[in-house]
C-alpha cells in the first residue's frame, strides 16, 4: 500500500495517542475537577463553533481536496489556488460572523432557561470558530501534499496536551474556569499557527498574492461545487452536532456533559477511519481522474472489512469493561444509569465506520451533487428525530437519533455506490465479523470478575481481543489483517 499503509499507521498510533489524551481530560480529569455543567458549556461551545466553522468555509475543505490535483505546478505557486483559498476563507468568515451577531436574540431566548452560562460565553464563539477555520483550511492544504502526519499529531495529541495543561493550571488553581475557557481558545490559535509554520517550511506553496494567473472560468466552477459540498457538508455536520445543541436548550448543560463524555468514548471506534481517509482521500480524488473505477472498488471493499474489525473490537471491549469503567467515573448515578447512550451510540458509529469511504468516494466523484441530498436527508431526518426523541428519554433519545440517523443516511449511499457505479462493499465477511463480535461477547460472561479494575481490565481485554482476532485470522477476513499477523507473529519468533 506504499505511501498510503506508511502514513494511515502513523497517523493511526498518532490517533490513539491522543484518544489516550482525551480519555485522560474527558473522563478523569474534567469529571473530578470540572461541574458537569462546566463540561457542558465547553461542549457546547465547541459544537456551535464547528458548525458556524463549517459554514463559514464555504465547502473549501472539499474544494481543496478535489480541485488542487487541477492546479498544482512544479513552480509551487499551484495557479494562484491559495490566494483564492483564503479570499473565499475570509469571506465567509466576516458573513457568517454578521449574521450570527444578528440572530443573538433568537439563539439568546433558546438557551437562557437552561443554559444561561453559554448566553454568558455567547461572542466567545466567534474567535474559536475563526481558528477552528483556520486549522481546519491548512491542515486540508498539508493533506493534498501528503503532509498529515504532523497536522494529525496536532489535531489529536497537541491540542488535547495542551487542554491536559490547561485543566492542570485550574486544578492547581493557577487559572480560573473563566480564564481556562480562553486557555482552550489559545490552544486552537497556537495550532493553527504550527501547522502554516509546516507548510512554509515545506516549500510546497509560494505564499504571494496572486489573482490573476488562475483560470476564472475554474474559480466558479469551485464555487459551484463548493455550493453543494457546503450544503452537504453543513448538512451532515449539522446533523451530528445537532443533539447535543438541542440538549443544552432542552435539557440543560449538565445532561450535555455526561452525554458528551460517553460521545467522546464512542468516538473512538471511528478513528481507524479518521486516519486512513486522511490518507485515502485525495488518492480517490486521482482516480476518479483517471476514471479508475475498479480501483476505487478495491480501495473501498478492503477498507470496509479492515475498519468493521477493528470498530467491532473497540466496541466489544468497551462494553466488556461496563463496570471498570464505571470505577473511573467514580460510581456516579448520572453515568451508571445512563450507559445505554453508550451502547446506541458505538453502534451508530460501528455501521458508520463500515462503510467509511462512501461519503468521500460520492463528493469526489462528478455526481457529488447527491452526497449534498443524502446529507440534507440525514440533516432532515436528524432534526425530526431529535426533536421527538430528546423531550421523551433526554440523552439516550439524543443517540437513538443518532442511530436512526445513521442508518438510514448509510443505507441510501450503499444503494446509490451499487446502483450508479457498481460497486458492491458488502459481502459474507460482513456477517461473519457480526457472528465472531456476538460469540466473543457471549464468552465475556464466563471470564470470572476480578476485583481489582486494573487487573480485570487487563486480563478481560486480552482473552476478548485473542479470542476475536484468532477467529477473524482463521476466517481470512481481511488479507491485510492476516499479513499484519503473519508479520507479528513472525517478528517474535525471530
Amino acid at each position: 500500500m506504499g505511501i498510503v499503509e506508511k502514513q494511515a499507521i502513523r497517523n493511526t498510533i498518532i490517533s490513539y495517542a491522543g484518544v489516550a489524551l482525551g480519555y485522560l481530560n474527558i473522563v478523569l480529569l474534567f469529571p473530578a475537577f470540572f461541574t458537569t455543567e462546566q463540561f457542558g458549556l465547553i461542549q457546547l461551545l465547541i459544537g456551535a463553533s464547528v458548525v458556524f466553522a463549517l459554514l463559514s468555509q464555504t465547502g473549501l475543505v472539499n474544494i481543496i481536496t478535489r480541485f488542487f490535483p487541477f492546479f498544482k505546478t512544479e513552480d509551487k505557486n499551484h495557479s494562484g489556488f491559495l490566494t483564492w483559498v483564503t479570499t473565499i476563507t475570509i469571506s465567509g468568515f466576516i458573513a457568517i460572523s454578521v449574521l450570527y451577531i444578528l440572530f443573538r436574540p433568537l439563539i439568546v431566548n433558546a438557551y437562557i432557561e437552561n443554559s444561561a452560562l453559554f448566553v454568558e460565553y455567547f461572542y466567545f464563539v466567534i474567535p474559536l470558530s475563526f481558528f477552528t477555520i483556520t486549522f481546519n483550511i491548512l491542515e486540508v492544504t498539508a493533506r493534498v501534499v501528503f503532509r498529515t502526519v504532523f497536522t494529525t499529531l496536532l489535531r489529536e495529541v497537541g491540542i488535547r496536551l495542551l487542554t491536559t495543561i490547561g485543566i492542570l493550571l485550574k486544578i492547581a488553581s493557577v487559572i480560573d474556569f473563566n480564564q481556562f475557557v480562553y486557555f482552550y481558545l489559545f490552544t486552537y490559535g497556537f495550532c493553527s499557527f504550527l501547522i502554516l509554520i509546516q507548510l512554509i517550511i515545506s516549500k510546497e506553496f509560494k505564499f504571494k498574492i496572486d489573482f490573476l494567473s488562475i483560470n476564472r472560468t475554474k474559480v466558479f466552477e469551485m464555487l459551484k461545487y463548493g455550493g453543494f459540498t457546503l450544503i452537504s457538508s453543513a448538512s451532515m455536520m449539522i446533523g451530528e452536532k445537532l443533539d447535543g445543541l438541542i440538549l443544552g436548550a432542552m435539557a440543560g448543560l449538565s445532561i450535555v456533559g455526561v452525554y458528551y463524555t460517553y460521545l467522546y468514548i464512542a468516538t473512538v471506534i471511528y478513528m481507524p477511519t479518521r486516519s486512513l481517509n486522511k490518507i485515502t482521500v485525495p488518492i480517490i480524488a486521482g482516480m476518479w481522474k483517471e476514471n479508475d473505477i475498479k480501483g476505487i472498488s478495491e480501495i473501498y471493499r478492503k477498507s470496509s472489512l479492515v475498519l468493521m474489525v477493528l470498530g467491532t473490537i473497540i466496541y466489544l471491549g468497551i462494553i466488556v469493561n461496563e463496570d471498570n469503567l464505571m470505577f473511573f467515573f467514580g460510581r456516579k448515578p448520572a453515568y451508571a444509569d445512563n450507559f445505554n447512550i453508550f451502547l446506541l451510540l458505538g453502534l451508530a458509529f460501528l455501521i458508520d465506520t463500515t462503510l467509511g469511504l462512501s461519503s468521500e468516494i460520492i463528493y469526489t466523484s462528478a455526481k457529488y451533487k447527491f452526497d449534498t441530498l443524502f446529507n440534507i436527508i440525514l440533516l432532515v431526518t436528524s432534526v425530526v428525530a431529535n426533536l421527538i426523541l430528546i423531550p421523551i428519554f433526554g440523552g439516550v433519545g439524543a443517540a437513538i437519533a443518532i442511530l436512526i440517523t445513521f442508518v438510514i443516511f448509510n443505507f441510501l449511499k450503499w444503494i446509490f455506490l451499487k446502483l450508479s457505479y457498481k460497486i458492491q462493499v458488502v459481502s459474507y465477511k460482513h456477517l461473519i465479523i457480526i457472528i465472531i463480535g456476538v460469540t466473543t461477547y457471549l464468552l465475556n460472561f464466563i471470564i470470572p470478575k476480578i476485583q481489582n479494575v486494573f487487573i480485570d481490565m487487563a486480563i478481560r481485554s486480552i482473552i476478548v481481543s485473542v479470542f476475536y482476532f484468532s477467529a477473524v485470522y482463521i476466517f481470512r477476513i481481511s488479507d491485510d489483517i492476516n499479513n499484519k499477523i503473519k508479520k507479528y507473529l513472525r517478528f517474535h519468533k525471530s
